[in-house]
């Protein structure tokens, strides 16, 4: 049975990324592969006995509420440890480095899991985002929201070199970041609807080469926003 983890969904909720839980289960019971959604609320313990892990899109106040829990109880490093893949998007993204901003002109510690750095940044990055990716599926489409710009302290590889839109930082032409357990990245959408490749490949990272299953409604999907972001 795959352990799928929505984490803190009423915190990290906000724009829609649950969205990317919903198919990735969906995509796993297509393939015939047994799977549990666990919606990991702030009022219980969180698990770190999960396949997958998921970090959505939040407000300042959430986002550093967000932080302080999972730091509290370290949930993150277990999980990792453990074996476990975390998909994380925009405020989840930048939970996971070094340090971010927040309202009342904040500057918040991270959980330092990534070598990043956010810093508030003016204005706010707002738009359809359009990348080719480094990791080899091709073009990735999504929808940025973020008023904070992040740089890597330390090499990393970028999800994707950012055709349209800024991404990670205006001045850096590239958007997310990949290492052998994480991505991330600032696309909504939810990305892994818009992006079906990318799904499989968060995938595939774990569980190995996938069968092939009838997903042309998110083929379409995928062809069409680039389309529209492409022009």
């Amino acid at each position: 049975m795959i352990k799928i983890v929505n984490l803190l969904p009423e915190l990290l909720g906000t724009y829609g990324d649950q969205g990317n839980v919903a198919t990735l289960s969906w995509r796993l019971t297509k393939r015939g592969i047994a799977n549990e959604v666990v919606h990991a609320s702030a009022y219980n313990a969180l698990p770190i006995d999960g396949d997958f892990y998921f970090l959505g899109g939040g407000e300042d106040d959430a986002q550093v509420a967000a932080v302080d829990l999972l730091r509290c109880e370290n949930t993150l490093d277990k999980a990792l440890a453990n074996g476990a893949h975390l998909f994380a998007v925009c405020a989840g993204f930048q939970l996971l480095g070094n340090g971010f901003p927040a309202s009342g002109g904040r500057m918040i510690e991270g959980l330092g899991i990534l070598p990043i750095m956010t810093e508030p940044a003016t204005p706010r990055s707002v738009g359809e985002l359009l990348m080719d990716s480094t990791i080899g599926i091709g073009k990735l489409t999504g929808f940025e929201n973020h008023g904070g710009q992040t740089k890597f302290v330390e090499k990393l590889q970028p999800l994707g070199i950012v055709q349209k839109g800024i991404g990670n930082h205006a001045n850096e032409a590239c958007d997310g970041a990949v290492t052998d357990q994480i991505i991330a990245t600032y696309m909504h959408g939810p990305a892994l609807v818009r992006n079906p490749k990318l799904a499989d490949y968060f995938l595939s990272r774990k569980l190995g080469q996938l069968a092939e299953i009838d997903d042309a409604v998110f083929t379409e999907l995928h062809d069409s926003c680039v389309a529209r972001a492409s022009r």
